[in-house]
């Protein structure tokens, strides 16, 4: 459990990092399909997500409708059928009519979803959207995975793609420093929401 101090330097933080995510969704602007009713980013993942973003999460989470908790508190429930059966991809409960019920409140993996990413190995994360019509998909060859460089030059964009360092680690103390905050274990998204709930029920 963060205590509230701890969650206002979260937020300190989280003002910081999303000025800078923000700066690098302007510069890749031309090739970002985002809109307001697209959810394809939380259809189906494994959103890993740190305690103290958790913790943030449940904020926004309490201050909802009860018909609304009630949908999560049931999606939960329909995913924990799934438990003990190993890695499995599914959609986020918070996910309500296709729009994010906890949006200001969300995780760092949701902030940076849609660019391309890149791992201390250099090796490069294109949005899975791109396949389905969506970012980058323009300069995406669907058949190597790749973007394609002459495409771009080809359609007059002013930007070329960036790959950005989105690594956990990075986001967490690469970006910006002095953060003074713990941000705890790290659980997959179900799991907090699981154990939440549950102690919610009892």
């Amino acid at each position: 459990m963060q205590n509230e101090q701890t969650l206002k330097n979260y937020e300190k933080y989280l003002d910081l990092i999303t000025n800078e995510i923000n700066k690098m969704f302007e510069n890749q602007k031309e090739y970002i399909c985002c809109s307001n009713g697209c959810s394809m980013c939380c259809e189906e993942g494994m959103y890993p997500f740190s305690e103290i973003e958790f913790e943030y999460i449940k904020q926004a989470y309490e201050k909802l409708p009860k018909d609304i908790k009630q949908k999560i508190k049931n999606n939960v429930k329909e995913l924990t059928k799934f438990r003990g059966k190993g890695d499995f991809l599914y959609k986020c409960p918070f996910l309500i009519d296709k729009s994010c019920s906890v949006y200001s409140n969300r995780g760092l993996i949701c902030r940076t979803f849609g660019l391309i990413s890149e791992n201390a190995a250099k090796k490069l994360t294109i949005p899975y959207c791109a396949e389905h019509g969506l970012n980058y998909s323009n300069v995406y060859d669907k058949e190597t995975h790749q973007i394609y460089m002459d495409k771009v030059q080809e359609l007059g964009y002013k930007n070329i793609p960036i790959a950005y360092n989105l690594s956990k680690y990075n986001l967490m103390y690469g970006i910006v420093k002095n953060l003074n905050f713990d941000w705890g274990e790290s659980k997959l998204l179900i799991e907090w929401l699981t154990e939440y709930i549950e102690n919610l029920d009892k």
